[in-house]
């Protein structure tokens, strides 16, 4: 029986590691495009339920009032589950979230918005789920910094878009956000 001398066992060594180095940013390339895919997942959930909600409510979504975001009226009204660390509201690639007003998910702005202070008109009125454009009108996205909503300026600032924290910035799933549409639809767009 013929033995394996040390040249022979270092080159089948070494062809092992290649073939692994190889792989391995494959792998976790592959990883990344997971966390997209739950990512997108958990946004047509919250969609969802927001359009039951809006349903119910004359076709508005719900409002964010103060200190009862939208994510909290979800679960409240028996849209959505309750909220956990690691449940629906928040994305895989996202940054930690602790409760419904640090979600990884914002709401349009134009769609559900009430500072309390201001008449809920002009450029303030929350608009309706129903449009012309609905398969460009964006009604979830993934949010800067946790916000609950995001106003179009937030999308025009690359600072936002492209923030140092990977966890934070919008864009976090391979230079790409997560969008939900109010026709339904759900893509990711760079």
């Amino acid at each position: 029986m013929k033995k394996f001398t040390l040249i022979e066992l270092l080159v089948v060594v070494a062809v092992i590691g290649i073939l692994a180095s190889l792989l391995l940013p494959a792998l976790g390339k592959s990883r990344k495009k997971a966390f997209s895919v739950v990512c997108t997942n958990k946004l047509k959930q919250i969609s969802m339920a927001a359009f039951m909600y809006a349903e119910d409510a004359d076709n508005y979504a719900p409002l964010n009032e103060g200190g009862s975001p939208w994510a909290r009226k979800l679960f409240e009204f028996g849209y959505a589950p309750e909220f956990s660390p690691e449940g629906l509201y928040k994305c895989p690639s996202g940054a930690e979230v602790i409760n419904y007003s640090t979600n990884n998910y914002s709401m349009n702005w134009r769609l559900g918005h009430d500072d309390g202070a201001s008449p809920q008109e002009g450029y303030k009125a929350n608009l309706k789920l129903s449009s012309n454009h609905a398969s460009d009108t964006i009604f979830f996205i993934d949010s800067y910094d946790n916000r609950a909503t995001v106003w179009a300026a937030n999308l025009a600032d690359e600072a936002k878009v492209y923030y140092s924290d990977e966890t934070r910035r919008i864009a976090r799933h391979q230079g790409k956000a997560n969008l939900a549409f109010i026709d339904g639809h759900v893509e990711s767009k760079s």
